[in-house]
């Protein structure tokens, strides 16, 4: 018991802060001067709006129910805009004129009052009994409230719940219920007994591509060629914007063109950029007609393609991978690897040294091999082998080296030692070996060559 108490208590609070929340911007009263009127006459109210804050602020009074009903002040004021001082009060005089009004009865004229700086908005329903100018004619009361959503999807259907409530004690066999915007236009009859409330539920369909834009219902009942209520519902048909694919593929030697057709199924026109999935090799061959740009996105590559279409018109991308160009580049590199077989060289030589001696921290002595080898697939005759040694080493004399020994050992000053060698023939696939020794004049730092 104690947690409920302590709930409701809760629930009081905050509902107490909101409306002190409230209270302290301002505060609007409607006052009726004189709401029983006859066809020609203006019903008055007496507008009262209390400024709360410490500063000037600016107040704008709305007409929810236009064009059946028009609320105007005197002197004019277009837009019914005014400012309060702080901690003031100011009196606006309203008066509302029926312009679709054609029967008697009991009306709710829907008026706002907005504080600008603030967004807030006060909503009240101002009741006005149009009178028929008899004395002691009876009014009639039909009341119709209209339940939808205040935003229209277009390629949905739309529920329009009409509630019609009899408050009288008279029956009505026949009632008339005109449905009708700039898009939506309907006629239903109904009966409705005495006080009997009733739900009327229509399902309408409007063009998937009717664009953007704010539109106002209007529902009459009418009985006996009198209109006994009237309602006004202000809608918006909110953007869509929806494509359809359809992908016609088409094989040709080395190419394959992909031909995309897009369909603006939506009401609004779309401007956006089309991603086709591809890949690193793939962007290589790929292009596009209109030309795409290539991205790469959560660690997908794509091809994306600007598109310009209106509503319910189609447009088509051509996406195409040509191969071609990949057989060109492997054909050219088949013959560059064929011709590098051709024309290069029957004969490897490597060269290395070993057996390298150190005195007094640098190179003294080492031995160098020449590994000759024959690798084309014909034999070879009559080879010349020419080595060049500085002049700051000399070739070791009296070595024997293998099986196969110079043929020319020269010496020149400045341009060193000169050994040559001369193999008569090399099969396919065999190797020479040659080598030989060499002693620096002085030990050699750093690098020899």
């Amino acid at each position: 018991m104690n947690i409920i108490k302590k709930g409701v208590l809760l629930f009081v609070a905050v509902f107490l802060l909101s409306i002190s929340v409230h209270a302290a911007s301002f505060d609007a009263e409607f006052e009726a001067i004189d709401n029983s009127i006859t066809f020609g006459q203006l019903a008055h109210f007496r507008l009262t709006v209390k400024n709360n804050l410490d500063t000037v602020e600016e107040f704008k009074v709305k007409n929810m129910d236009y064009p059946v009903w028009d609320v105007k002040t005197e002197p004019l004021l277009n837009p019914i805009q005014f400012s309060v001082m702080p901690d003031k009060k100011r009196e606006i005089d309203l008066f509302i004129n029926p312009l679709h009004i054609s029967n008697y009865g009991v009306y709710d004229v829907s008026v706002v009052v907005e504080l600008i700086s603030k967004k807030i908005k006060v909503k009240k329903h101002l009741r006005i009994n149009l009178l028929s100018p008899q004395a002691g004619t009876y009014v009639e009361t039909v009341l119709v409230t209209i339940s939808m959503d205040d935003k229209v999807d277009p390629t949905k259907e739309i529920q329009i719940k009409i509630t019609l409530n009899n408050q009288n004690i008279i029956e009505y066999p026949d009632v008339l219920v005109e449905v009708e915007s700039n898009l939506i236009k309907d006629k239903v009859k109904e009966s409705l007994g005495k006080r009997e409330k009733k739900t009327i539920t229509l399902t309408k369909s409007i063009d998937p591509q009717t664009p953007p834009q704010e539109d106002t219902l209007i529902v009459k009942i009418i009985s006996n060629n009198k209109t006994l209520d009237t309602k006004v519902r202000r809608i918006e048909i909110i953007e869509h914007k929806e494509l359809t694919k359809e992908e016609k593929t088409k094989t040709k030697f080395l190419k394959i063109e992909k031909e995309i057709i897009l369909k603006n199924v939506g009401n609004v026109r779309y401007k956006e950029g089309i991603k086709i999935e591809s890949s690193l090799i793939q962007n290589l061959f790929t292009s596009s007609k209109p030309k795409g740009r290539f991205i790469k996105e959560d660690e997908k590559r794509y091809l994306v393609v600007q598109v310009d279409i209106p509503a319910g018109e189609t447009s088509s991308i051509l996406v195409t991978k040509n191969y071609i160009t990949l057989l060109v580049i492997i054909v050219l590199l088949a013959i560059v690897i064929v011709l590098y077989f051709i024309f290069r060289s029957p004969l490897t030589i490597k060269k290395i040294a070993t057996n390298i001696g150190l005195k007094e921290g640098g190179v003294s002595e080492l031995k160098v091999v020449l590994n000759v080898r024959n690798r084309s697939k014909i034999k070879l005759e009559e080879i010349k082998i020419i080595d060049k040694i500085p002049n700051i080493a000399d070739v070791e004399e009296g070595l024997t080296i293998g099986t196969l020994h110079p043929t020319k050992i020269l010496k020149h000053e400045r341009k060193g030692t000169m050994i040559q060698w001369l193999i008569d023939e090399i099969n396919p696939g065999d190797e020479r070996v040659i080598s030989y020794k060499i002693k620096s004049h002085l030990s050699i730092l750093g690098e020899f060559s």
